[in-house]
Order: structure tokens, then sequence, then C-alpha cells
């Protein structure tokens, strides 16, 4: 039972980098927004520094779009060969991916419901990391 719901914690942790990935690739805006608003404002003429900010914002969206797609088809690998290295394949790169957004979120401004899903989801994954590892050797 508890491999399953810790199944299910890294699917959503690893569908939710997905859907932040592909938010940010598509509108930068979200993450633009909020950075120049808090934690620095930038003066009128400073096209270029935000058009490169938002190329920045973009490239850490792809990279956690492909970091998400990955960890789903390993995950998907692990259901059917059952290795356990194919488990912290996914468990190290799911909390790294996740340590990045939560930073930069909690940083730019005030932690809304998103950031609040994410903390959950990063302690979640922390503490059910070691039981998924130790009930699939059982297995």
């Amino acid at each position: 039972m508890k491999l399953r719901f810790s199944l299910i914690t890294y699917t959503a942790a690893n569908a939710g980098l997905i859907l932040y990935g592909a938010l940010v690739l598509l509108m930068p805006n979200i993450i633009l927004q909020p950075f120049s608003e808090h934690v620095y404002q930038f003066p009128e003429g400073a096209f270029r520094v935000v058009t490169y900010l938002a190329a920045l914002f973009r490239l850490i969206g792809f990279f956690n779009f492909i970091l998400g797609t990955l960890g789903l088809l390993i995950l998907r690998r692990y259901k059917e060969s059952g290795q356990k290295w194919y488990l912290k394949i996914v468990m190290a790169s799911t909390i790294l991916a996740y340590v990045g957004p939560i930073v930069f979120d909690n940083t730019v401004g005030n932690i809304g419901f998103f950031e609040i899903v994410e903390d959950i989801l990063l302690v979640l994954m922390i503490i059910f990391g070691p039981i998924m590892l130790r009930e699939s050797g059982e297995n």
C-alpha cells in the first residue's frame, strides 16, 4: 500500500514538473512578472535584460518539462521491470528538479496555492522515497 502511494506521489510530482515546464515555456511572464515586481525592478529601457531573463525562464521550463517526462517514462519502466535502480533515478531527478522551482518561487513573492502544493509534494517525496526503496526490495 505504501509503495502504491509512493508511486502515485512521484507520478503526481513528475506530472507537476511537466505542467510547470509547459506553462513557463508558453508564458514566461508567469515567473518574469513576479520576479520584476518583488526581486528586482528593471529600469524602463532594460528591454534586452528582460528578453534574456524570459529566455532563461523558458530554459528552466524546458528542463522541467524534459525531467518530468523522463520521470514518468522511467516510472513506467519500473512498473514493467521491477528493477530498483529505476526508482533511485526517479527519486533523485524529481527531488532535484523540485528544489529549483521551490527556492525560486518562494523568493519572488507570496507563497500561493501552487507553491504550497510544491512544498507538500517535496516533503512527501522525501518521506516516502526511502519507504518506496525498502518496500520495492521486499517484493
